[in-house]
């Protein structure tokens, strides 16, 4: 990405681009992080926030790694994080961007805010010439499901509703 500082718009959410070296994004980030870690959705309640504090350091020095903030405009916290990473398409001979995690606090959830980060990355990815986004999620996450096919992810179609537990679906959506 040419510019990542620029902050992108969400409509009534706010959504940014995390800067490590704020305090703030930085604390937002391991909280939220630790906070899916613990979810039976990801099952690794042993990752508390210092662990993630190391990550934030990790993904800082990573080239192509693009990671979300987001809040509620009447929210007085961080709510949402979502991790990407730049990628390349052989068969499309484009660039794309893998959404790695996704994560709404509970109390912020069914708000809009998953919606909003997802499509403000949809947007980044459109504005540098991105060709799609691809991403995973777990049978067991009916609600990131569903939220992926309302916005028109591929690959998700004919899953059932009560899938065996670590099965893992593999979507795309084309920009």
């Amino acid at each position: 990405m040419s510019d990542p500082t620029a902050q992108p718009q969400a409509g009534e959410h706010d959504v940014w681009i995390c800067d490590f070296a704020d305090p703030d994004d930085r604390a937002a980030f391991a909280r939220l992080m630790a906070e899916f870690a613990a979810e039976p959705v990801s099952a690794s309640p042993h990752l508390d926030a210092a662990h993630f504090g190391r990550v934030a350091d990790d993904l800082a020095r990573r080239a192509g790694t693009l990671v979300l903030l987001a809040a509620r405009a009447e929210s007085e916290q961080t709510e949402g994080v979502l991790i990407a990473f730049e990628g390349y398409s052989s068969f499309g001979r484009t660039q794309l961007f893998n959404v790695h995690d996704v994560h709404v606090a509970p109390a912020a959830r069914a708000k809009g805010l998953g919606t909003a980060m997802l499509e403000v990355l949809a947007d980044l990815g459109r504005e540098h010439g991105f060709g799609k986004i691809t991403l995973e999620v777990a049978a067991s996450n009916g609600g990131a499901i569903r939220l992926y096919r309302r916005l028109g992810y591929t690959g998700l179609d004919g899953v059932p509703a009560a899938a065996p537990a670590g099965v893992t679906y593999f979507a795309t959506r084309k920009l």
